[in-house]
Order: structure tokens, then sequence, then C-alpha cells
């Protein structure tokens, strides 16, 4: 391979020839060439990424808020599993603690408190309800005695003073007949009788007096005393109702002040222990043997003063502030394009080689290989990368020197084809379809080959047919050919167009020769048709490639693509190939008037 300057200065490398110095007839030397070679071709992936440790443990910041580093071991530092790496400040929360120890002790107060409240209240309500009951219950021996004894006694009573009155009155009329007489015989004279007499109506009316005592006993005593112990027996059992229910709305008073005291002495002894646990935080232990590593390695800050890890600094909660890295088990973290993500298994062998150490070659497979994209650069939103973990393999290179941050050069190794024809892959030019070559005759005088292709690496692309082993082929065609190029993609849309009409008109011409069925609709209307024959663009996508085309190498990415155009990338992109070739762009229909539109097939280009 071969570079030739305009002012005719000459760079060569082992890797580049150039025809100007070759022996035998003259060649032209105005072109970038190379040869067509036979030979083993590797395929491969080639990425940049950055190492790191496979068993990685980071210790990060569990206190709440922010809090200082007071101490910190230095980085580089070797630590045992237990050993103290770290110490943030706790000087707040141990005063935070006391005062909190002070919350629970009181909370714990209230809770005994209101708990022999809660026991205070059940005797209570024992009490009460048992005087209650028993009240009743005198209520009911009152009544019973009444209605079973003092009412028959009194009745009794008041009967036997009947008796006794009509005794008394049937003896005060005898001694009123004996005296009336004895008084005609002259034995009494008539203030004796008069006296009898009267003690016959005082018998009369004590007689008469006895008996209305009985019927008021009857009537109105009797009855008035039966309600008045019927409704003490009644109110005996409301107020052991009532007596119930107020214990048992007390005692549900003190119950729940003793479960919001219990509630509240568990928050606060909760708080009191969540302090401890920050104060315990603040120490940092080591929970495996490693090297200590600042997590502000990495920072993009760190020039800021931000986020530097050291004594004094100040760190939020759940910020990374060391890391532990096991140096014997390393890996490499790297960004895979979309456009090759498909070519990378788990499994693959990988070469890696490390910036700080390029003499040193290390071995390594594909470990992991992320199913969703990472984040897109806010500058690229429309990047897709997807993130892929390379295992560094021990095999004899030491791998203990290896730190993690160095930047690794990756060479994933997806196939090996042995003794297959190949060229550069920037020799290439695809059209539509098609895939050509410009290849140097003996004369020097290029020609336009077609070439059918396999499998490609980065740099090298297998080629199946069209040329041979020696065939000198030109590196920068578009840069020399730009016009036949455009002229070729117009015929082959012109063709392609041809193509595609014939087809159209022999389907027309099966459709007719079937039979219609009556009612049945007749075909598109020609409106319709022609609208579908028109080509989408014809020789205008030539024109349009080479304005969008950047790099010049005859096919546009995803990345060099306009705005409008990435929206409808992945479906104008036929072959999947991750670019869109004269072809695929040919389905665009480009505005009247625009660059790159349509001219008549033709007109020749000057």
């Amino acid at each position: 391979m071969a570079i030739l300057l305009v002012t005719g200065t000459v760079l060569a490398t082992p890797a580049f020839r150039t025809t100007l110095f070759s022996s035998g007839p003259k060649k032209n030397t105005a072109y970038i060439t190379d040869k067509v070679t036979r030979g083993p071709l590797r395929i491969t992936v080639n990425e940049r990424g950055q190492l790191d440790s496979l068993d990685n443990v980071t210790l990060t910041s569990k206190v709440k808020g922010y809090t200082t580093i007071i101490s910190i071991v230095p980085e580089g530092t070797m630590v045992k599993a237990g050993d103290l790496v770290c110490e943030l400040d706790s000087s707040l929360l141990v005063d935070k603690q006391k005062q909190q120890q002070i919350q629970v002790t009181q909370a714990e107060a209230e809770l005994k408190q209101a708990f022999e409240n809660v026991e205070i209240q059940k005797t209570q309500n024992d009490s009460d309800n048992s005087a209650a009951q028993l009240a009743l219950e005198l209520a009911n021996l009152d009544l019973k005695k009444f209605k079973e004894g003092e009412s028959q006694r009194d009745l009794n009573v008041k009967e036997g003073a009947i008796t006794k009155a009509r005794e008394d009155l049937q003896r005060a009329e005898e001694n009123f007949e004996f005296s009336k007489r004895i008084a005609k015989k002259g034995y009494k004279n008539q203030n004796d009788v008069e006296a009898d007499r009267i003690n016959v109506v005082k018998a009369e009316i004590d007689l008469e007096i006895a008996k209305e005592d009985l019927n008021v006993e009857k009537v109105y005593v009797q009855h008035r005393k039966l309600i008045e112990l019927e409704a003490d027996v009644k109110e005996k059992e409301r107020n052991l109702d009532r007596v119930e229910r107020k214990g048992i709305a007390t005692l549900a008073q003190y119950d729940a002040r003793h479960k919001a005291s219990q509630l509240t002495y568990e928050v606060e002894k909760s708080e009191l222990e969540r302090i401890g646990e920050q104060i315990k935080a603040c120490k940092l232990i080591a929970p495996q043997d490693g090297q200590v590593v600042y997590a502000n390695q990495n920072s993009s800050r760190r020039s800021s003063g931000e986020d530097v890890i050291e004594e004094g600094t100040e760190v939020r909660e759940r910020q990374a502030i060391i890391q532990l890295p096991d140096f014997s088990k390393m890996k490499v973290d790297a960004r895979i394009h979309e456009s090759k993500i498909s070519m990378i298994k788990q499994g693959l062998p990988v070469e890696i080689r490390v910036d700080a150490f390029p003499d040193e070659l290390y071995q390594g497979e594909v470990d992991q290989v992320s199913s969703v994209p990472i984040s897109s650069n806010w500058m690229r939103p429309d990047l897709k990368e997807y993130k892929a973990t390379i295992k560094i393999i021990p095999n004899g290179a030491d791998i203990t020197k290896l730190k993690p941050g160095l930047t690794a050069e990756i060479e994933i190794r997806v196939e090996q084809l042995d003794n297959v024809l190949q060229v550069p892959v920037q020799s290439i030019i695809t059209i539509g379809d098609q895939r050509y070559m410009f290849v140097l005759e003996a004369d020097g005088a290029p020609v336009r080959r077609e070439v059918k292709i396999g499998q490609a690496s980065d740099t090298m692309i297998e080629v199946l047919e069209g040329v041979e082993v020696g065939d000198e082929v030109i590196l920068n065609p578009r840069t020399h050919f730009a016009d036949e190029l455009i002229d070729l993609e117009e015929q082959l849309a012109i063709e392609k167009k041809k193509q595609s009409e014939k087809q159209r008109a022999g389907q027309s011409k099966t459709d007719s020769s079937k039979p219609r069925t009556p009612g049945a609709a007749g075909g598109k209307p020609k409106g319709q048709a022609a609208a579908k024959a028109k080509p989408a663009g014809g020789g205008g996508s030539a024109n349009f490639l080479k304005r969008i085309d950047k790099n010049s190498d005859g096919k546009v990415s995803k990345e060099e693509a306009p705005e409008r155009l990435q929206e409808r990338f992945d479906t104008l992109d036929a072959n999947k190939d991750g670019f869109l070739d004269a072809g695929e762009l040919s389905k665009l229909r480009p505005p009247s008037g625009a660059p790159g539109g349509s001219r008549p097939a033709g007109e020749k280009r000057p």
C-alpha cells in the first residue's frame, strides 16, 4: 500500500507500498493501492475499555444525610478482613443518642404507668360490678320478703285490730245493758249508765277505724310498697348494667393509652437502636482482604475539588468511599456498538493489551453481554452501545500488576477463516445489492469490476469472486471515480425501475386474464398504479448519498445521516448491515428542486 502526496513527496512504511518505485512497466501513481492477498482472515471486533476487578467490594456511607471523614487508611494499603479502613464523624450522633435515651426512659415510665392503670381499672370494675350485683340481690330479697311475709303480716295485724274492736264493742254493749237493768232496780245511778253508753259509742268508732285501717292497708299501703320494691329492683338492674358499661368504657380508655404508650416506647426504642446502628456505621470495616482504592479515582469532577476522598471530606449517604478489589481476578468493561453486538457471544476468546503495559499480551474471554443498551451520551442521543464484560484469564502474564481504571484495547476473535482472498475494506464500493472494486491493469489503467464478498473484519474483507491474488486494487475509488459511480447508480436505478415495471406489467396481464366476478372490485385506479410505478428518486439518490457521506466510504452510517433520516434508518436498512447505500436511499423521494434530485437518464454529467 502506498500514499502519494500532491507535492510529489511519498511517505512509505513497511505496511504501505507505492507503485512509484516498482520495476517493470510504468504504472499510474495517482492512486493509493494495495494488492489482493490470500491467507488467513481473522474476524474481530476491536474496542477500548477500562480495567476493573471481578470481585470488587465497594464500601459506602450508610449514615443518613451528610457526615465527615475523620480518618481513612492511605490508598494502596493492603488490609485484612475485619480491619478498620475508614471512620466517619459520629459526635452529633452520640449527642443525639443521649437525648434519645432520655426519651426512651420517659416512654418506658409512661408505659408502666399505663399498664398499672389498666390493672387498677380492672380491679375497680370488679369491685363496682360486685357492689351493683349485691344491691340488686338485696332489692330482690326485699321484694320477695314483702310479697311472701310482710304483706300478709300487716294484713293480719289490721284484721286482728278489727276483731279486738268488735269484741270491745260487744263487751261495751253488754255492760250498757247490765247497767240499765241495775239502774232500774236502784243499784246504779244515771251517770254510770250514761258512761257505759259512751263506751259503746267509742267501741263502735274504734271498730270502724280498724276496718278503715285494713282497707287502707290493702288498697294503698300494700300496693305502694310493692311498686316501690319492684322499681328498686329494676333500678338496681339498670345500675348494674350501667356500672358494667362504665367499667368497660373506662378500661378501654386505659387500654388505649397503654397501647399508645407501648407504640411510643417501641418507636423511641427503635429510633435509639437506629442511632446506635448509625454510630456503628461510622466505622467502615473491610469485609474481605484487598487493597484500598479510593472511590474517587474515576470521578470526572476531581479537578474541581468535589467528591475527593480524603480526611475532612464531607460525604453523603450511599456515597462510595472505598473499593476493595481482588487483583487476582480482573476484567475489562467495554462498550460494543449496536452494529457489532450481534457478533458478540459469551465465551468468545479475546486478546487484551493494556496501555500502561504495551509489551504484555493478556488473554480473556467474553463473560457477559448486556441485553439492553446502556444510557446514551447526551451529546449523541442516537448512539446505542451495549456493555460487555471481558474476563482476563491467567496465561503466564503478570495480572497482579494490573490496576482498576487502566485503559485497555480488546480484540474479540469472532471467527478465523483460512486461505481466503482478502482486500482492505476501503476498496469495496456498495451500490444497491452489488459490490464493486477498481483494479489497475498492467498498463496502469483502472478498471471497474463487480465482486462478491464474504465476511469482514475492521480492516479486511473476504472476496469470493471478481479478483485474483496479486491484483492491485484502488483504496480510494470514490475520490477518483465519483462521477462514474454516480452514473452507475443512476443506471442501476433505471434498470431496476424497468425490471420492476416489467414485473408489474406481467402481473397485470396475469390478473386481466382471470375472469372477473360481477360486483367485485375492478383493480386499482390508473393514478394509483402510476404513483406506485413512479421511481422513488432515481439517480438523485446518488447525489444525496455523496452529499451526506462525510467520510466518502460509499455508504452512510446512522451517525452520518440527518436527523429526519435517522428516524427511518432501520426501515431503509434492508440488509441490516448498519449502513445505507445508494440503492437503499433510492427508496426516499427527495423534494422537488433539492440537490440530488433526479435528472434525465440521457443527460451526461460534465
